[in-house]
Parts: C-alpha cells; structure tokens; sequence
C-alpha cells in the first residue's frame, strides 16, 4: 500500500509541474510584456542571490501590479532595468521621492542600485516565495530530464500492467474440462 501511495504521489506531482511549466510557457507568449502570468499576477525565477537571505537563488516569487497603493520603504519590487531591456530586477526600496521614483537595493549588495527607478519600469510587489520552485523548474524543462521522466512513466505503465495480467485470478488461459 506504502509502494503504492508513493508512486501515485509522484505522479501527482510530476503532472503538477508538467501542467505549471506548460501554463508559465504558454502566459508568456501571450501576455503583452512576456512576463508569465494572469492578470495583475506575475511569475518569476529568481536568478541572482542579490536578495538573499529574503528571497534566494533558485526561489519562484508571485509579484502582484500595484494598481490604487504605491510602494513604500522596505517593500520588496520588481521592475524592468531600464526602458530597451528585457531584464527585471527584484529588490528592495529604501527610498521614495514624492514623484514616485524609487531608490532601491538589493539585500546582500553593499550600496543601492545605481539612479532612480522610474515608477512606469514598475512591474509590481513581490508577494510570495515559493522556496526552490525555479530551480526545480529548470531542471524539468531539460530535454534529457524530460525524456527520463517520459521513459520512467512509460516504464511504469508497462510493469503495471503486466503485473497486473500475472497476477491470480487474470489467467487469460482457457479453462479444460
């Protein structure tokens, strides 16, 4: 029964992360700004330890628009680098002008960033971490990982079923009189 419960749990989880890497490819070819998610919702891998220990290399982060608030002082923000890139950067505010730019900084950087953000690169808060999530993403996106898990499933189908025919009862020879 143990055997049995594990097996089914792996399953569950492997189809868990096969149907979220599917939906972060698939919302960001059709989101407007490329970035994976729906609505005022984002999905992020973090990809630098600038943040650490707050939010670590490999860790997901769910980042959520601002929309009628402003960020504050500590808040944790991602934001476009600059206007001709496509590169994000989460870290911390440590300052807010009254016009809306923001100073910010990563937490295991020595000095702030370098300018002012303006307030339209602001894609939103971060509101959630999801400890290890990309990491773990990256590594079922491999080619040579997902191959392994599709033979394994495959191997475990065969094996199911065969043990399932030699089992007593499943005879499928005919019965003599």
């Amino acid at each position: 029964m143990g055997r049995i419960l594990v097996k089914r749990t792996g399953i569950v989880l492997l189809a868990f992360f096969m149907i979220i890497n599917l939906f972060l490819f698939t919302s960001s070819r059709l989101n407007a700004d490329g970035i994976p998610g729906i609505g005022k919702w984002k999905v992020l891998s973090v990809l630098t330890g600038s943040m650490e220990p707050a939010v670590n290399t490999g860790d997901m982060v769910i980042v959520k628009r601002y929309e009628s608030i402003v960020p504050q002082k500590g808040d944790i923000v991602t934001y476009w680098k600059d206007d001709q890139s496509r590169s994000l950067i989460t870290h911390r505010v440590i300052q807010r002008l009254e016009n809306g730019y923001l100073q910010t900084k990563g937490d295991a950087n020595q000095e702030a960033d370098g300018g002012w953000t303006d307030p339209n690169r602001l894609v939103g808060k971060v509101v959630f971490t999801i400890p290890f999530a990309a990491t773990l993403q990256q590594v079922i996106k491999q080619p040579l990982v997902m191959l392994l898990i599709l033979a394994g499933f495959v191997i475990y189908l065969v094996s199911s079923k065969r043990r399932a025919t030699n089992q007593p009862g499943n005879s499928q020879d005919p019965i003599q009189t």
